[in-house]
């Protein structure tokens, strides 16, 4: 039986061109074990001798994962069109000069990244290694055979994340004192906490903080993509854009005008999303939909029927549709895009005796709908049976 020992003698090997994302988390997966052991492994080519290896990479794109499976050492049939899954399978003489293996192999970037993390917390490390200083034990050596073999489940939920909701004075002050701001740095440590959590998604800080633009710049949403984070915009942020965003850039001699209102500024505030569009289509998003007012206040004001509102809602998911098709995808069916049905756009979905709501309407079609509590943990309801043949399926907020 093959065994893989975790102590000074261990290297990780991947291809030299092996995704810059899943390089760097295996950089993170090295120091976690430095702290258990005192040895931070290396990171080597697969023509290097070795006692005991990590062999890490993504099933169809890692060449040393092809020729390990040419070989028979591996099979990577069960990860073939599989989201999210990684394989572990500890073997023994996998490569000429290589007595011992863990082979960590992922469907795709965010499963061998996944993949790499459960490493880490077979090793004694937790997801919260570096919140609050939650260290493992020391160990001179960790010692795995084949009980560890596994593959993962795919996951059921598709998107699965956190919202960094009114981040001042705790976020913000901490990301201040520690980072200089909410920017790159700062989301390079959440992004490591989702990862480890299993996580994939993220609602970035908003009350006073622009993703998009602090980074400075885009690094914050670059490192996401590079790091397998899929990134969306809050419950009443369109197209990529923070509502931060709008009151910095707004004006009267601004090319987005100076109202939010769709009624009152249709040109500026259709020009805003769509260069949010745009500044952020080369990455990987899912695009939040629909409209409110600025502060959490409803689209339209006091004196608005609930029909208005309704029919106002309804031209804004089309324009954002149209855009979308534009710039992102011609087929909105391979476009991720989430409405967020909050306080009182709730009703605007369900509509009441006399006005029928927006549910079932076909500008929905594709588009995820996130169901949301009432701030006080109460849930009007969750899918019904004829609600869950909806196209886009179903979250939760």
């Amino acid at each position: 039986m093959p065994e893989i020992i975790i102590d000074k003698s261990l290297v990780f090997m991947s291809d030299k061109d092996e995704l810059p994302g899943l390089i760097r988390i295996a950089g993170y997966v090295r120091k976690d074990i430095e702290l258990v052991t005192g040895h931070c492994p290396t990171h080597v080519s697969p023509s290097q001798e070795a006692e005991n290896a990590v062999i890490f990479g993504v099933c169809g794109r890692s060449s040393v994962l092809s020729e390990l499976e040419e070989k028979g050492v591996i099979d990577l049939s069960p990860l073939r069109g599989k989201r999210e899954v990684y394989l572990f399978k500890a073997v023994h003489d996998p490569l000429p000069g290589v007595k011992n293996a863990l082979i960590i192999a992922g469907s795709d970037k965010r499963g061998a990244i996944y993949g790499l993390f459960h490493l880490s917390e077979l090793s004694g490390v937790s997801p919260l290694v570096n919140w609050n200083r939650v260290l493992p034990p020391k160990r001179e050596r960790v010692v795995f055979g084949d009980e560890i073999n596994t593959v993962s489940r795919e996951p059921s939920v598709k998107y699965r994340g956190f919202f960094i909701n009114d981040e001042y004075p705790a976020f913000g002050t901490w990301a201040k004192e520690h980072f200089g701001g909410v920017n790159a740095k700062c989301y390079e440590r959440v992004f490591e906490l989702l990862l480890r959590l299993k996580g994939n998604y993220l609602w970035p800080a908003m009350w006073k903080d622009n993703f998009s633009m602090d980074g400075p710049g885009l690094k914050s949403a670059e490192l996401a993509d590079e790091m397998g984070v899929v990134m969306s915009t809050s419950h009443h942020e369109p197209c990529m854009r923070t509502g931060e965003e709008y009151s910095l850039l707004r004006g009267k001699d601004s090319p987005y005008g100076d109202a939010w209102s769709f009624t009152e500024n249709e040109e500026g505030i259709t020009r805003f999303w769509e260069d949010g569009l745009k500044r952020n289509a080369p990455f990987e998003n899912v695009y939040t939909m629909g409209m409110r007012g600025e502060r959490d206040t409803a689209i339209l004001g006091k004196n608005a029927t609930l029909k208005d509102n309704i029919d106002l809602l309804r031209r804004v998911l089309r324009t954002q549709n149209d855009l979308i098709r534009k710039i992102v995808n011609s087929d909105l069916d391979r476009v991720p895009r989430q409405m967020v049905f909050f306080s009182e756009v709730e009703e605007f979905f369900y509509g009441d005796g006399n006005t029928d709501g927006l549910m079932n309407d076909s500008v929905l079609d594709g588009i995820t709908l996130m169901l949301s509590d009432n701030n006080h943990g109460m849930t009007r309801t969750l899918p019904t049976e004829k609600m869950r043949s909806h196209k886009g399926g179903f979250g939760m907020y």
